[in-house]
């Protein structure tokens, strides 16, 4: 699953799985900063997913009972075929049902969202780089309640994994202006008679 030297890494439709970690309410009411930004990114990359059938994986700390499942925004557009798995430790490769799941997935890259950046998207990007995954980060797509998880961010990036934005993803898998944008669709199948998603460009930014 190496990069080839002098190859630039791009997301392959078809070679990329989602992998959302831990986006539950428990973490959502402790995050530090605008929770709209990152919430409404995670709920369009889902949608991204949807429509180019990444395969999802959404794990889920224990004791789920207390820190709850996926938000409803979250739930009510997560891929049919996404696969929901509990997990105990903070690194969810430790986890042989979660490794297993992400092996069958037979694709050699993973976006990564979710929470916390520090501690589980932290300790579970080191262990998908130890699989030999390409590794793409989708960092507008990640919080934590500590106010500065820079250091995390730049442990990962120098173990080898790859930042990347929504917007950038988006414009990455759809390629080319001849796609009809893809958020008609969504609305016409989710947004229950209103405008609710958006282009990229359109989302709520932090600052």
């Amino acid at each position: 699953m190496d990069q080839q030297p002098g190859r630039h890494l791009n997301v392959e439709v078809g070679n990329v799985g989602f992998l959302l970690i831990d986006a539950q309410p428990a973490f959502w009411s402790s995050m530090y900063g605008p929770r709209e930004p990152v919430l409404t990114r995670i709920e369009h990359a889902l949608l991204l997913a949807r429509s180019f059938n990444i395969p999802v994986i959404a794990t889920f700390e224990h004791p789920v009972e207390r820190k709850g499942w996926l938000p409803e925004r979250l739930e009510r557009v997560f891929p049919p075929g996404g696969k929901r798995l509990v997990k105990h430790s903070f690194d969810c490769c430790d986890e042989k049902q979660i490794r297993t799941a992400l092996q069958h997935l037979e694709v050699r890259q993973i976006i990564v969202a979710g929470a916390e950046t520090d501690v589980c998207v932290l300790q579970s990007v080191l262990g998908l780089l130890d699989m030999g995954f390409q590794v793409f980060l989708m960092e507008d797509g990640l919080f934590s309640s500590e106010p500065d998880p820079s250091t995390a961010l730049r442990r990962m990036y120098q173990n080898g994994a790859t930042p990347i934005t929504y917007k950038s993803l988006y414009y990455e898998l759809k390629g080319t202006v001849d796609v009809t944008p893809l958020h008609i669709a969504w609305n016409e199948e989710f947004g229950d008679g209103e405008e609710r998603y958006r282009a990229p460009e359109q989302l709520p930014h932090a600052g």
